[in-house]
């Protein structure tokens, strides 16, 4: 379409200035225009192979004038002897016009320059969406990473807390402490190996913080009380991050049943609205706790949801007197 578009233009110029006859004007200009379409292909290495650097300019700059004089004499030998043999003329190339004659050469080079503009700025655009693509997987590398990070120090934070509870229970309860042993090699199959950024059922999810319950109430036994509502009115279509409700729930746990010398009571509530799966989990705890933690459960939290939804407002606290409320808000819908 280019090369028709330019062989048209040229057509009209050959008639308004030289006066050329509309249809040798015609037949000239589309030999001469397909023609260097078809030979300017081969400008293509040499803009592949010759490059830009400023360093390098004046050996990009011979390159391009060997490879255009050698070009335009070809095309102009080819396109000359097609014209000559379609209208029935002689092959007199030395009797041909020397005005005519430079004003096909400098047509040609026109030629090289405009495809020569065009294969580079192909190559520029090629890089451009290149260079983006590689920033593109060098952010999701560094989500990735930082993912990691986050849960890489959630599983540690739980296991030696677990592995504690388990070493004090060989002394008092061994048998509790076996069990334990059990449920954590059971909860640990369910987690390790899942990707940071992976989506579970609302059901796997629940399934896997009952298992850390269970071990949670190995150590507890009655001091702590489970509830867990809403989830039979919930599609296991809803989705959420992997152990996303594990550090809130120790949390609760932590500041619940370690403060609290009576039973505490953990409620998990489950809702659906406007495609948003809200989660609220609250327990009592003390108006002063004695023990004051570093908050790593709650901003590992808030982190992967920020990096997985790109919102900072799906987790939010509330603590009135002797009670304290965790609300997530999960996007359906991402």
């Amino acid at each position: 379409m280019f090369w028709v578009l330019v062989a048209s233009l040229q057509t009209m110029v050959l008639h308004w200035t030289q006066n050329t006859a509309w249809t040798i004007a015609a037949v000239e200009s589309f030999i001469y225009a397909m023609m260097f379409g078809l030979v300017g292909l081969s400008v293509w290495f040499v803009v592949r192979f010759t490059g830009l650097e400023f360093s390098n300019l004046w050996n990009a700059l011979i390159n391009h004038v060997g490879a255009a004089s050698v070009l335009v004499a070809v095309w102009f030998f080819t396109s000359y002897s097609i014209f000559s043999l379609i209208m029935g003329t002689p092959f007199k190339i030395r009797e041909i016009d020397p005005s005519d004659f430079w004003w096909q050469v400098a047509i040609g080079y026109i030629y090289y320059l405009l495809v020569s503009l065009n294969y580079y700025l192909l190559i520029f655009y090629q890089n451009y969406k290149e260079k983006q693509l590689a920033e593109l997987e060098m952010k999701s590398l560094l989500k990735e990473s930082e993912l990691s990070m986050l849960k890489a120090q959630l599983n540690p934070h739980f296991i030696f807390n677990s592995l504690n509870s388990i070493s004090a229970l060989t002394l008092t309860r061994p048998e509790d402490a076996h069990e334990m042993i059990v449920k954590l090699s059971a909860f640990l199959r369910h987690t390790i190996g899942q990707s940071e950024t992976e989506l579970v059922s609302i059901g796997k999810e629940i399934e896997t913080i009952s298992l850390y319950l269970d071990i949670e109430k190995s150590r507890f036994g009655d001091r702590l009380v489970i509830e867990i509502n809403g989830l039979e009115s919930l599609k296991n279509e809803n989705k959420l991050p992997n152990l996303i409700l594990q550090p809130l729930v120790e949390n609760a746990i932590k500041y619940g049943i370690y403060e609290n010398v009576d039973s505490s009571k953990i409620e998990i509530n489950l809702t659906e609205r406007d495609d948003i799966l809200e989660i609220v989990i609250e327990n009592n705890c003390e108006d002063k706790p004695k023990k004051v933690g570093k908050g790593i459960g709650l901003k590992n939290v808030k982190g992967r949801l920020s990096y997985i939804y790109d919102r900072t407002d799906l987790i939010a606290t509330e603590q009135t007197d002797n009670h304290f409320k965790v609300t997530l808000k999960i996007p359906q819908r991402i």
